[in-house]
């Protein structure tokens, strides 16, 4: 399916929205789809990979606090 560029960038950002709402709602798998659905929406359009960007910067550094691999606070 051949798509213009500009329906594309739509799209993108809708996802980059909704994944953002999602991540600050603490939907983490919600989330997680959307950011999937944003990269392979990259794959078939590179124009659009400036926004994935913006969604793996604004994930960077939230961690799930279960997660083994988060540092943990030395009691003091």
């Amino acid at each position: 399916m051949n798509s213009d560029l500009g329906s594309c960038l739509r799209l993108a950002r809708g996802l980059l929205r909704l994944y953002s709402l999602a991540f600050a709602s603490e939907h983490r798998g919600v989330a997680d789809h959307l950011l999937c659905a944003l990269e392979q929406l990259a794959k078939s359009e590179p124009a659009v990979e400036h926004l994935l960007d913006q969604a793996y910067l604004r994930g960077f550094g939230h961690h799930d606090p279960a997660d083994p691999h988060t540092p943990r606070a030395e009691p003091q």
